[in-house]
């Protein structure tokens, strides 16, 4: 296999995989496939550039093509010593991606929390209010870098409450895929069930996501089993809401109007499949409406925001995910809604998408109806076999059932094992669409890519059709298909 990795520990085979790695380090933006996906013009494969000096923080810096094959790069921060802004990393300090064919960078802020995707978690009670990553020093690594896939990984023994959980986080980038997946894991098996009662608010964080504008935060809102939806312009603590529209799959979002932005979190499975959100404030808000505000008081937010800067400022760009308390270490909380019991230990797991772009493209919605309708998709095997289960979450050994045979909620991954490094996989959507999915093919022992990939008999290019990575190290083979599923379709690889 040929890594087109830059100055991470791999080295490219023979001169033509040289010239192709230099391409690739000096083409910037330009690389743009104006026709989308499908067009004529081949995506470039993942960069990783190592040890990026980013005005003293210390990183990793992933290029990636998203789903339009335009170029985006999250610069991942290491863990494993105190940065410039005194925290150990483990959290993207610059994002960038492309408006209207020019660059738009948005980075950490500079209020104390200097970017995005930190590890956060409270206690109910304690001598602490909890804790977050701040002050600990982790470790990182590549778990695995293909020619169109990436997967990162930060851990952290986190002192919590008096004992210590083990964190995992993994950042999954991939070719034809606009948002980057962050799942985490917190490791408890080690403490007493019920002996720590914890929420999480992980990825936490603070992303100046309107290209380091500061604007006012011109609207807001949420998905629990309810979609909150702010009123007016700017948010405000007496600003107006409406708190009626069902959802089924959990979602925070924000955006500003000058510049057009938005960012939010998506997570991989339903509700139903998995709680998120937390305290009280359904009891009276399911099914209102309120014009005037004003906005619920900021502790019984179901998912922490930007409320605490309120009023004090309309700019924050603070953004983080919710559970309720016992979430982490209880083996029974209530979930949101308190009407069913669910367990916190010995982990909670989960995996959510971090979404950027603008806000007139609806990015949040539209990948909550992706991961809504994906619930509804059956895969089969006629060579191969469909997976069923796989661990629980990053960094455990566990085996957990899927909710929908095929789906991995961990990488939001189509799986199925290979026979002879071959597979026949049959997707019934029916009236949904399957948007360019990532298929993962398990038991994969080939040291390259397959010779021929087909989808309803007519043969696929890679680079175009399709964007492939072998991972030798975990004998799989790592598949995006840059096509829309509707219907029956039957991908073929061998």
């Amino acid at each position: 296999m040929t890594p087109y990795v830059k100055t991470w520990g791999l080295r490219a085979r023979g001169a033509s995989a040289l010239l192709l790695s230099l391409s690739l380090s000096s083409c910037g933006g330009k690389d743009v496939r104006p026709e989308g996906p499908s067009g004529a013009s081949d995506c470039s494969p993942v960069v990783i550039d190592r040890d990026v000096d980013l005005d003293g923080f210390q990183t990793d810096r992933v290029t990636w093509r998203d789903a339009s094959c335009t170029p985006r790069s999250a610069s991942l921060v290491h863990n494993d010593a105190e940065d410039p802004a005194g925290w150990h990393g483990g959290y993207i300090r610059r994002y960038t991606y492309q408006v209207a064919g020019a660059d738009r960078t948005c980075d950490g802020a500079a209020d104390g929390v200097p970017g995005w995707g930190m590890v956060t978690c409270h206690t109910r009670v304690g001598d602490t209010w909890g804790n977050w990553t701040e002050k600990v020093t982790g470790s990182s690594r590549t778990v695995f870098a293909g020619r169109h896939h990436a997967l990162h990984e930060f851990k952290w023994p986190l002192p919590l409450g008096g004992f210590t959980v083990q964190v995992t986080v993994h950042y999954l980038f991939a070719t034809g895929k606009s948002h980057p997946l962050y799942a985490i894991t917190h490791d408890a098996s080690s403490i007493p069930p019920n002996a720590l009662e914890a929420d999480v608010r992980s990825p936490y964080g603070d992303l100046l996501f309107d290209g380091n504008a500061n604007a006012e935060i011109a609207g807001l809102g949420w998905g629990d089993r309810r979609r909150f939806v702010t009123l007016s312009s700017p948010v405000t603590t007496q600003t107006g809401w409406d708190y009626r529209e069902p959802n089924v799959v959990p979602y925070t979002r924000m955006w500003t109007s000058a510049p057009d932005a938005e960012m939010g979190v998506v997570q991989t499975q339903p509700w139903l499949q998995k709680p998120a959100g937390g305290y009280w404030f359904y009891q009276s808000g399911w099914d209102q409406r309120d014009e005037d505000g004003p906005m619920p008081v900021d502790w019984n937010w179901t998912y922490q925001l930007n409320q605490y800067q309120l009023p004090g400022t309309t700019r924050s760009h603070r953004m983080a995910w919710g559970s309720n308390y016992g979430g982490l270490g209880w083996s029974e909380y209530s979930r949101y809604g308190d009407d069913g019991r669910v367990s916190g230990h010995p982990y909670q797991s989960y995996s959510v998408f971090m979404v950027l772009g603008t806000h007139r493209e609806d990015p949040v919605l539209a990948r909550v109806a992706e991961v809504e309708a994906w619930q509804a998709v059956r895969l089969t095997a006629t060579e191969g076999a469909v997976r069923t289960q796989g661990p629980g979450g990053v960094g455990r050994a566990d085996a957990v059932a899927f909710d929908t045979p095929g789906y991995n909620p961990v990488y939001a991954t189509w799986e199925a094992s290979a026979a002879n490094n071959r597979a026949e996989l049959r997707f019934e959507a029916g009236t949904h669409e399957l948007k360019q999915p990532v298929v993962v093919l398990r038991d994969y022992t080939a040291a390259k890519a397959p010779a021929k990939v087909t989808l309803d008999g007519k043969t696929l290019t890679a680079d175009k059709d399709y964007f492939a990575s072998v991972d030798e190290t975990g004998d799989a083979l790592w598949l995006t298909l840059d096509r829309t599923l509707t219907g029956t379709a039957t991908l073929r690889v061998e």
